[in-house]
C-alpha cells in the first residue's frame, strides 16, 4: 500500500506529461492541452510540486522560499502573487485527492463498452465514443440502448488511472454514477493499476459520489494556470 505522499506523486505523473527534468509540459490528455504553471499536491506527509517547463528558474526559486512559510494559507497567497509578477494568472483548480479502498460488491452492475456497444455512447457522449481508445477501461449505465452514465479513464499511466465520471442531467439522482464508478475502480484494480479520483472543493455532487463509495482522501490538489 502506499502513503500519501507516494500516492501524490503518482497521480502528478497521471494527470501531466514530465519531460527529463521532471518538468510538466501538458496534460495528459489526446489533445496537448497546456499544463498549469504549478501543481501542488498537499499531503499530511508532505507535498508533491510541479512546475512547468516553461516557468523561470527565478520564479522556481521564489516559490520554493514561498513553500518556507508555515502557514499554508499564506504559502499559496505568496505563490500567488509571485506567479502575478510574472504573467497574470487564468485560472485556480483547488480539489480533493482520493483513491479507491478495497471492494465490497455493491455497485457492480454497469455494462463495459466494447466494440459491440460502443454506439450506446453516441448520442449522449460522443467526444467519449471518439477517444474511447484513450479513455478505456469505460463502463455505462444504459436505457433504451443509450448511453446515460459513464465512468472513464480520464487520465491514465503505467501505475494508476483517474477516473472521469458523467450523467446525463435528466438521468441524474439514480444511482447511476456509483454504478459506472465502482465497475471501473474495480476493473482498475484487475488490471494492477491504481484507481484515483479527484474533484473540486464546489462539485457538490462529485464530492457526494466520493463520500458514499467511502474513497480515502489523501491529500488536497492546486493547481495554478
Amino acid at each position: 500500500m502506499y502513503n500519501q505522499l507516494e500516492l501524490m506523486s503518482i497521480q502528478a505523473e497521471v494527470l501531466y506529461i514530465h519531460d527529463h527534468a521532471g518538468r510538466i509540459t501538458t496534460i495528459n490528455e489526446p489533445a496537448d492541452q497546456p499544463a498549469p504553471r504549478f501543481f501542488w499536491g498537499q499531503t499530511d506527509a508532505g507535498s508533491i510540486v510541479r512546475f512547468r517547463s516553461d516557468t523561470p528558474d527565478s520564479l522556481i526559486h521564489d516559490i520554493l522560499q514561498c513553500l518556507g512559510q508555515s502557514d499554508s494559507t499564506e504559502q499559496l497567497a505568496s505563490i500567488i502573487r509571485a506567479l502575478e509578477k510574472e504573467r497574470a494568472i487564468k485560472g485556480i483548480w483547488i480539489g480533493p485527492a482520493f483513491v479507491f479502498q478495497e471492494f465490497a460488491n455493491d455497485y457492480t452492475d454497469a455494462t463495459l463498452v466494447n466494440e459491440d456497444n460502443k454506439y450506446c455512447l453516441g448520442p449522449g457522449f460522443p467526444t467519449l465514443l471518439s477517444e474511447l481508445k484513450f479513455r478505456e477501461p469505460c463502463f455505462m449505465v444504459t436505457e433504451n440502448n443509450m448511453a446515460v452514465s459513464v465512468c472513464f479513464s480520464a487520465r491514465s499511466s503505467d501505475k494508476a488511472a483517474e477516473a472521469g465520471v458523467e450523467t446525463l442531467k435528466d438521468y441524474r439522482g439514480k444511482g447511476y454514477a456509483m454504478r459506472v464508478t465502482s465497475s471501473w475502480a474495480q476493473a482498475i484494480r484487475r488490471s494492477q493499476k491504481i484507481p484515483l479520483y479527484s474533484t473540486s472543493w464546489d462539485n457538490y455532487s462529485s464530492q457526494s459520489i466520493a463520500k458514499r463509495l467511502r474513497l480515502h482522501l489523501y491529500g488536497t490538489d492546486i493547481s495554478i494556470y
